[in-house]
C-alpha cells in the first residue's frame, strides 16, 4: 500500500512536472492561440491579433507582449462588404509593447475578465478608417467605445489601477485613404479604471471626466465640408485640475499654408469635461490667449430695408458650442475677409484685445450681434488707416476702446489727410475745390448701442464728445465750379448718410477751424481761422421717426475769431425741410481792426491801419437759393490804405486812392439803430458757408459805405 501511494504520488510529481515543463514551453502558444480564437470569434473573423512574442510571470501576475498587431482581415472585409454588413470604421492597431502587471492570468486566457494592477501601452499605432458604409457620423460615440476596446481587447469587465499609454499615434482616414485626423505622440494616465459589459460609453468616458491626464504633441483635423484643416500643438489636458492648454490652435484652407487662425498659448479653467468630451461643447469658466491672429468671414443677410446688409461671423470649426464665463484674447491681428467675395483684399485690425466678463455662448453660424447680448465685454485695438477711393486722402483710425458693459466708445483720434500738398493738388484739380485735413481727438461717445452698431451698423449713441482741428484750403486762381451744390447744407448730408445715425448730444472742447484761400487777383494765401471753439450740437439724426419727434437740429458755439474776437452763435438747422431752412445768430465783439490784415490784405488788397471793432451781431436765414438778414455793425476810428502789387508782387499803399476811400468809408458806427437789411442771392456753385459769409460780408460792406440794399439795387 505504501508502495502503491508513493507510485501513485511520484506519478502525479511527474505529471505536475510535465504540465509544469509543458506550461514553459507552451505558455506563450497557448496564449496566443487563446487570444487568436477569442478576437476572431467575437468579431466575426473580421480582426484577427498577432504579436512577436510574449514575457509570462503567472506567478507574479506580470506579462508582456511585443509588437501587438490587430487588423482586419482583407478576405473577410470582402465578403462583408458584399453582404453590406461592413461597420462604419474599420481598424488597424499596432503596439510596440502590452505590458501588464499583477493580472489575473485566468481572466488574461479566457478573455473574460482582466483585473490588472497596470496596463501599459507603449507606442500604440491605431489607424481608424472610415467606410462610410452605414452612412453616419465620421466618427460617432459608438466608434470611440469600440476603439477603446480594441486596444485593450473584448473583455466582458476590465479593471485596472492605471492604464498608461506612452507614445501614441491616431490616424483617421477616409475609405480612400484621405487623412481626417492625426495625433502624434499621445499619453495618457488613466486611474482607478474599472468596466465590464453591462458599462455603457458615458460610464467608460467618465473616467476621462474623473482622473486623466492626456498630453498630445500634435493635433490635425480635417473638415472636408468647409475645406479647412485645424492644427492644434501640445494638447494638455487634466480632469482633476479641470483644465485645457493649447500651446497652438491654427487654422487653414485647403492648399494654402498661410493660416487663418494662429493663437498661441490657450488656457481654459474650470472645464466642464462632461460637456467636453460627449458634446464636443466648450463650458468652462476663464478662457485665456495670448493672442496671435484671428479672421472673421463678414457675409451679407437678408434683412428689412431699413437695417444694415451686412453681419460678422464667427468660425466655430473648431468646436461646436462654447459657453464660457469670461475670455481673455491678449494681442491679436484680426483679418475681416468678405465672404461673399473672397478676391476682395481683406481690411486688417492690429493688435486687437479681448475681454469678455459675463457669460458668453458660441454656437455654429453664431454672428457677432448674436452674442453682445449674451456677454459684458471690452474690445480694444490699435488704429488702421487707409486710402479713399480717389486716393486723394488717407484716412486714419486712432486707438480705440469699446466697452459694451458701460456702452462708451473712445477712439484716440481720427484723421483725414491729403496726400497731396498745397501746390500738388492744385495742380491736380481742374477748378476750385475745397482740399480738407481734419484732425479729431479724444472721441468719447457715451449710450452706445453696440448691439445696432454691429449688427446693423445704425449709430445710436446719447452723448459725444471731442475736439476738432479742421484745416481748409482753396485756389480761387483756378476757374470756379459749375457743377450745383444745391442739397449739400450741413443738414441736407446728414439726411443722405447710407446708415441710420442718432446722437443726441455732442460736446466740442477747444477745436479750431481754419480757411486758407489763394486770391485771383494778388495770386497771395489769406488765413481765416477760429480757436477756443466749444459749443454743444444736439439732435443730431436721419432717422425718420426720430425726425417726427423733434426735427430741429442746434448747434451754440463760442470760439475766439482770429484768436482775438470773442464769437458766439447760434445754428438751427431743421431736418424735415425740403429746400435747405436754416436760422443762424451771432455776436462777435472786442477786436482791433488790424488784426483782419491776415484775411483782407491778400484776398481784398487793402489794409487797416488803424480802428476797433466793437460789435457784429447778425442774424442769418436762408434756404437753397437765398439767405436775407440783419447785421448791426459797430466800430470806431478806421483807416484803410488800398494797396497794389510792384513788380516783386509785394505789396504797397496807393496813397491817393486810399485817401478817397477813407472820405468814403465811414470812419465809425456807434449807432445801435443802423441795422442793415440784407438779401442775398446765393450762387449755387458755392458751399453753404460761402452764403453765410458772403451774406454778413455785405452787411458789414454797407455799414461801412453808408449804403442801404435799396440804394445797391438803383
Amino acid at each position: 500500500m505504501k508502495r502503491g501511494l508513493k507510485i501513485a504520488l511520484a506519478v502525479i510529481l511527474m505529471g505536475i512536472l510535465g504540465g509544469y515543463i509543458y506550461w514553459q514551453y507552451n505558455k506563450r502558444k497557448i496564449v496566443k492561440d487563446s487570444i487568436t480564437t477569442v478576437i476572431a470569434k467575437k468579431t466575426d473573423s473580421l480582426y484577427f491579433i498577432q504579436y512577436d512574442s510574449s514575457r509570462i510571470d503567472e506567478l507574479n501576475g506580470n506579462a508582456v507582449f511585443y509588437n501587438v498587431v490587430l487588423q482586419s482581415d482583407s478576405a473577410e472585409k470582402e465578403s462583408l462588404k458584399s453582404s453590406d454588413s461592413l461597420p462604419n470604421a474599420l481598424y488597424n492597431i499596432r503596439i510596440n509593447q502590452v505590458m501588464l502587471s499583477r493580472v489575473n492570468i485566468t481572466g488574461l486566457l479566457t478573455n473574460e475578465n482582466m483585473i490588472a494592477g497596470k496596463i501599459i501601452l507603449i507606442k500604440p499605432v491605431v489607424h481608424i478608417i472610415n467606410t462610410g458604409a452605414d452612412h453616419s457620423d465620421a466618427f460617432n460615440i459608438a466608434d470611440t467605445l469600440e476603439l477603446y476596446k480594441k486596444i485593450l481587447g473584448k473583455f466582458k469587465s476590465i479593471q485596472a489601477d492605471t492604464i498608461q499609454i506612452t507614445g501614441g499615434m491616431l490616424y483617421i482616414t477616409n475609405k480612400a485613404g484621405k487623412p481626417q485626423a492625426t495625433l502624434e505622440n499621445i499619453n495618457i494616465v488613466l486611474n482607478k479604471f474599472q468596466i465590464d459589459s453591462t458599462k455603457n460609453y458615458q460610464s467608460v468616458i467618465s473616467y476621462f471626466i474623473k482622473d486623466v491626464l492626456v498630453t498630445i504633441e500634435n493635433v490635425q483635423l480635417s473638415a472636408s465640408e468647409k475645406n479647412t484643416t485645424i492644427n492644434l500643438e501640445q494638447v494638455n489636458y487634466s480632469a482633476v485640475n479641470k483644465s485645457l492648454k493649447i500651446l497652438s490652435a491654427k487654422q487653414f484652407h485647403d492648399n494654402n499654408l498661410t493660416p487663418v487662425i494662429n493663437l498661441k498659448n490657450i488656457q481654459v479653467n474650470d472645464l466642464n469635461t462632461d460637456a467636453f468630451i460627449t458634446q464636443q461643447r466648450l463650458m468652462a469658466g476663464q478662457v485665456n490667449c495670448d493672442g496671435g491672429l484671428l479672421t472673421i468671414y463678414i457675409k451679407k443677410k437678408k434683412v428689412p430695408d431699413n437695417a444694415g446688409n451686412q453681419s460678422i461671423e464667427l468660425s466655430t470649426d473648431m468646436i461646436d458650442q462654447a459657453q464660457v464665463a469670461g475670455i481673455n484674447l491678449g494681442s491679436t491681428n484680426v483679418v475681416l475677409a468678405d465672404k461673399d467675395n473672397p478676391g476682395k483684399s481683406p481690411f486688417l485690425l492690429k493688435n486687437v484685445r479681448f475681454k469678455v466678463t459675463k457669460l458668453l455662448k458660441v454656437s455654429e453660424g453664431t454672428t457677432i450681434n448674436n452674442l453682445i447680448n449674451n456677454a459684458a465685454w471690452e474690445l480694444s485695438a490699435d488704429g488702421f488707416s487707409f486710402n479713399t477711393k480717389d486716393k486723394l486722402y488717407k484716412v486714419s483710425i486712432g486707438d480705440f476702446v469699446i466697452n459694451n458693459e458701460t456702452s462708451i466708445v473712445t477712439i484716440k483720434k481720427v484723421l483725414l489727410k491729403s496726400l497731396l500738398s498745397e501746390q500738388e493738388f492744385v495742380k491736380n484739380s481742374k477748378q476750385q475745390n475745397d482740399q480738407y485735413n481734419l484732425t479729431i481727438n479724444n472721441i468719447i461717445l457715451s449710450g452706445v448701442n453696440t448691439q445696432k452698431l454691429l449688427s446693423d451698423q445704425h449709430f445710436e449713441i446719447q452723448s459725444a464728445s471731442f475736439q476738432p482741428i479742421i484745416k481748409i484750403f482753396n485756389d480761387r486762381s483756378l476757374p470756379p465750379g459749375t457743377s450745383s451744390k444745391v442739397g449739400t447744407y450741413p443738414q441736407q448730408s446728414l439726411l443722405k448718410l447710407p446708415f441710420p445715425l442718432y446722437i443726441k448730444n455732442v460736446t466740442i472742447s477747444n477745436g479750431s477751424v481754419s480757411y486758407r484761400e489763394k486770391a485771383l487777383k494778388s495770386k497771395l494765401t489769406g488765413d481765416v481761422f477760429f480757436n477756443q471753439i466749444n459749443g454743444t450740437l444736439s439732435n443730431i439724426t436721419n432717422i425718420p421717426r426720430l425726425i417726427k419727434e423733434q426735427a430741429l437740429m442746434k448747434l451754440n458755439v463760442t470760439a475766439k475769431f482770429l484768436g482775438e474776437g470773442n464769437l458766439t452763435t447760434e445754428w438751427q438747422l431743421p431736418l424735415n425741410s425740403s429746400d435747405g431752412v436754416f436760422r443762424i445768430k451771432g455776436l462777435l465783439k472786442g477786436m482791433n481792426a488790424v488784426t483782419l490784415n491776415s484775411i483782407i490784405e491778400p484776398l481784398a488788397m487793402a489794409s487797416a491801419t488803424a480802428g476797433s471793432i466793437d460789435e457784429v451781431n447778425f442774424t442769418v436765414a436762408g434756404n437753397d437759393n437765398k439767405a436775407n438778414g440783419d447785421i448791426l455793425f459797430l466800430y470806431h476810428d478806421l483807416k484803410i490804405d488800398i494797396l497794389k502789387q510792384d513788380e516783386d508782387a509785394e505789396l504797397k499803399k496807393k496813397g491817393l486812392v486810399s485817401t478817397l476811400v477813407n472820405t468814403i468809408i465811414k470812419n465809425e458806427n456807434t449807432n445801435r439803430e443802423n441795422i442793415k437789411a440784407i438779401d442775398y442771392k446765393r450762387d449755387n456753385t458755392k458751399s453753404f458757408f460761402n452764403l453765410v459769409w458772403k451774406t454778413i460780408f455785405k452787411g458789414v460792406k454797407y455799414t461801412a459805405l453808408g449804403k442801404t440794399e435799396k440804394e445797391e439795387i438803383k
